[in-house]
């Protein structure tokens, strides 16, 4: 399978730094493409060093770790030196205490795809027209729905809504959600920091945006002007891997309706 990549980040209209950090290689770490997203939090501009120090340990580790291929339990190991790096660092200097950072990474190798995130910033798998939230929700409000203690439509606009119960850096040990999943063709996977859902940009507007023409650093870009259109009060970052349509094939597959 051929992929097709892009990815755009934007401090946005509100904040003076970009505290998002994104990293996005091609045929290294034994596998075809790796993505990272990372959106730090923390004040004197900590948010930035937790996201920076987060993607490169990650990726620095999966890049020596001699390993290849898309396997959660290889995911896991490289977060929990990342997330002992900025813990670390954060001990070490009294001016990034507290900081700390949201993560996901796909890891894809032969159309399989490896997820893992922690925090709240959401990954989607884009199939026939059809939006899926392929990582988990690791704000206050979200943990509660899945304990069963409020309503879904109830944490959406709560005002702990942005409150964190998971994050990179911010404790010695930290438990991240992951999953594996199998690629068709067409399919996208899409990585995002919360600055794009902040800005009032829906799933499915993303969709359209990022996906209508097959253009995706274009289509990038389209999602970046409208989150600024909008307002753009945080920082907004995006990564994309599009899985190539095999125009060889007779069978010919669903566009997207997003």
């Amino acid at each position: 399978m051929r992929l097709k990549i892009a990815w755009a980040t934007d401090p946005g209209l509100e904040r003076e730094e970009n505290e998002d950090s994104v990293m996005v290689w091609r045929n290294k770490a034994g596998l075809d493409t790796l993505i990272v997203v990372c959106d730090g939090m923390g004040g004197h501009a900590a948010g930035q060093h937790a996201s920076s120090i987060a993607v490169k340990t990650v990726t620095k580790v999966m890049a020596e770790d001699g390993q290849e291929g898309p396997d959660v339990d290889r995911l896991k190991r490289a977060l929990k030196q990342a997330n002992t790096a900025v813990f670390e660092a954060a001990h070490e200097n009294p001016d990034w205490s507290g900081m700390g950072s949201t993560m996901v990474i796909a890891a894809i190798r032969n159309g399989e795809c490896a997820l893992l995130n922690v925090g709240d910033s959401p990954a989607y798998l884009f199939r026939n027209g059809f939006a899926k939230l392929v990582s988990q929700d690791h704000s206050w409000p979200a943990e509660q729905v899945r304990l069963g203690l409020i309503k879904p439509e109830e944490a959406e606009n709560h005002p702990l809504k942005h409150r964190l119960t998971r994050a990179v850096g911010v404790w010695e040990q930290i438990q991240p959600y992951t999953d594996k999943m199998k690629l068709e063709e067409g399919d996208a996977v899409v990585l995002c920091s919360d600055g794009v859902e902040t800005a009032g940009v829906s799933v499915e507007e993303l969709g359209r945006l990022l996906l209508k023409d097959g253009n995706l650093d274009r289509g990038a870009e389209r999602v970046i002007e409208r989150c600024r259109e909008l307002g753009a009060p945080d920082n907004v970052t995006l990564a994309v891997a599009r899985v190539e349509v095999d125009v060889t094939k007779t069978a010919v597959l669903p566009k997207m309706k997003i």
